[in-house]
């Protein structure tokens, strides 16, 4: 199986870098089933000489996060469990250290820990992923995590964070869409609706109001009457109408 792999490497041009990454997900998936360890980290770092190491992680923590999903329905459940959680939580932690400036290795270790219900332990990497991630890329991580929670975690949880993230940054509209999107996809309409509410006349709280341009707010009413020709009826349609 090394050899094939091996020819593989030879005859595919070096420009087909995807096709090239998908041989060598073969042949790791067999070294991870097959192998040993030493084979096995031998395997990633070859790899990782040949395509984007970076890739090459990010494939392998997803082979190892699918090994944690079917040892669950395993008959030695327990054991086998155990051992394939202890070998990706390794690879995740290696990686996180070893790309620690690139934001999607540490969004992949949260998505991980938090479909694992490792709540907990995914709000501590969070903190640290800010820590090792260079300020410009916080927002976008915490825009990240937060979808993340809607999705495995706390909705609660999520929404204060996009609270927290559009208070401090009013005229970045798509975080304010993202979070518009998850509350429609979790069936809170009325959430979606408070959302644009707030945003178009603001309670008078104290806090400085944000001034849009009419670009901006042309954005927000199309957004907000495309929700509502989808999910909305007659009545809810002519509101958003009349508040335009």
């Amino acid at each position: 199986a090394r050899n094939v792999a091996n020819r593989a490497f030879d005859r595919i041009e070096f420009r087909q870098e995807d096709e090239k990454l998908n041989v060598w997900t073969a042949l790791l998936t067999l070294e991870f089933k097959y192998g040993t360890p030493k084979s096995q980290q031998a395997t990633i770092d070859r790899a990782s000489q040949h395509n984007n190491p970076k890739k090459v992680y990010l494939r392998v923590c997803e082979m190892l996060e699918r090994e944690v999903d079917a040892s669950t329905s395993s008959s030695d459940r327990a054991q086998t469990q155990e051992a394939a959680v202890a070998r990706a939580d390794e690879l995740f932690l290696k990686m996180c250290k070893k790309f620690k400036s690139k934001k999607t290795v540490w969004i992949a270790y949260l998505k991980y820990l938090l479909k694992s219900a490792r709540h907990e332990e995914a709000h501590a990497l969070l903190k640290r992923a800010m820590q090792s991630l260079p300020d410009y890329k916080h927002v976008e991580t915490m825009s990240k995590f937060a979808q993340l929670e809607f999705e495995h975690g706390s909705p609660e949880r999520a929404r204060t964070i996009y609270d927290t993230l559009i208070e401090k940054h009013p005229k970045r509209l798509d975080l304010l869409f993202v979070y518009v999107d998850k509350e429609v996809k979790h069936g809170e309409l009325a959430a979606a609706r408070n959302i644009f509410m707030n945003v178009i006349n603001p309670t008078d709280d104290g806090k400085k109001k944000a001034k849009y341009s009419d670009k901006q707010m042309k954005s927000l009413f199309k957004k907000w009457f495309r929700i509502e020709e989808e999910h909305g009826n007659v009545d809810s349609r002519e509101e958003v109408k009349a508040a335009a």
